[in-house]
């Protein structure tokens, strides 16, 4: 067996020991809340597409992909299925995994297991065999602490991080930050950005979206905030600017603002028209940007650059890498469930799903059809009896080669 192989086998093994441990679930333990069957039905078939990879070698896509299934889990307020789900992930993810379960758990103030499921993480996190990945999972078990009040913790996990994962803390911070802890809490994410190390400033970026939703109400704050976000972006991809301020956006329309959302809106799009990109990149950007105008109210050139988009896709798709087609698709297919047109969705995530299987490969047929599936689960888009039965084929038809 070659090195790499016997290392695989070791990890899975030590995981599976530490899961062994684990006690029975309390019944203070944060509950699924009810769901569609049908989402629970693509959530299943996501995890058991993600899978269906063989561990070797494709441990990596394979865990990668589970733990997607278990952050869609965790946005539908499923915490039992993700945690059923994590059990069976076969790599360091599954630390990452357990942190997360546990942070979702001190979020909803159910902390009983919280300590059990961080000593799980922090171990996993022990024999991760490279310092990103064992610094994500400590970047998540800070945040953990941090929600929990325990900031000595919290600076005991993020203390000495890679530049990645370093500062992720901050990002949980501004989402609980309070009156009179604004003024602190922006100039630490000042010294983050000072570094001008491009993750640290990008984590920065992150958290300050947060503190710009936390204190909306107090425009004042809010405008300095949004004043921070645009000087500290300078250096930075344009796709990651656009992203920053759909979030804003996003938020704005949580409370109702449709004018300034609008405003960020167009902004964004400024940015996109400005550049030129390959299809593939320019499709998500345009269907989020054009799915949040849609919600502003303004609907005809939403509908408009929708339709633009899927013209861009048809024009290129010959140039189009058939493992990108997909994830081209997918977003598209988003913003027209968001923008109520169900049937359009489904025709879009149709040609997704065919899209998916142009490579003679398994794996990326694979890593489509899950998140195909998650998509759907998330957007609460029923597949008809036609894309049901073409999911079954797709999933039936994986095999060698991989």
């Amino acid at each position: 067996m070659a090195h790499g192989a016997w290392y695989t086998a070791g990890i899975v093994l030590l995981i599976a020991g530490l899961t062994a441990c684990s006690p029975q679930q309390k019944v203070s333990a944060p509950q699924d809340k009810p769901l569609a069957a049908f989402q629970t039905n693509l959530l299943q078939t996501a995890f058991d597409v993600a899978t269906a990879m063989p561990v070797v070698p494709h441990i990596k896509d394979r865990s990668r992909a589970q733990e997607a299934v278990v952050t869609a889990c965790f946005e539908l307020s499923q915490p039992q299925r993700a945690l059923s789900y994590i059990k069976k992930i076969g790599n360091w993810r599954k630390g990452a995994g357990y942190a997360d379960y546990a942070f979702y758990c001190a979020k909803h103030n159910l902390t009983n297991d919280v300590p059990h499921y961080l000593k799980l993480a922090d171990d996993i996190s022990a024999i991760a065999d490279q310092d990103w990945r064992r610094d994500r999972i400590k970047a998540r078990i800070s945040q953990a602490h941090l929600l929990l009040g325990q900031t000595d913790k919290s600076k005991e996990f993020s203390c000495n991080l890679e530049p990645s994962e370093s500062g992720k803390a901050e990002l949980t911070a501004a989402q609980i930050c309070k009156d009179d802890e604004f003024d602190a809490q922006m100039d630490a994410l000042n010294q983050l950005t000072a570094s001008g190390d491009f993750d640290l400033v990008q984590n920065a970026l992150k958290a300050s979206v947060q503190l710009y939703n936390r204190f909306y109400d107090d425009e004042t704050r809010r405008a300095a905030v949004e004043e921070k976000i645009k000087a500290s972006w300078r250096k930075t991809p344009h796709f990651i600017r656009i992203g920053l301020l759909a979030d804003m956006a996003g938020f704005s329309l949580d409370y109702s603002d449709q004018t300034n959302a609008l405003r960020l809106v167009n902004e964004a799009r400024e940015i996109l028209d400005g550049e030129t990109w390959p299809a593939e990149y320019q499709m998500p950007l345009a269907a989020r940007l054009a799915a949040l105008r849609f919600r502003c109210g303004d609907t005809d050139p939403a509908l408009a650059e929708m339709q633009e988009t899927l013209v861009l896709f048809n024009e290129n798709k010959a140039e189009i890498i058939n493992i990108d087609k997909a994830d081209a698709l997918v977003p598209v297919a988003e913003a027209f469930k968001t923008m109520g047109d169900s049937g359009k969705a489904l025709d879009v995530y149709k040609q997704a799903a065919e899209a998916s299987v142009e490579n003679p490969n398994s794996r990326p047929r694979a890593e489509d059809l899950s998140a195909i599936c998650l998509s759907m689960a998330l957007n609460k888009a029923e597949p008809d009896e036609a894309l049901w039965n073409r999911i079954r084929e797709i999933q039936s038809n994986l095999g060698d080669p991989w």
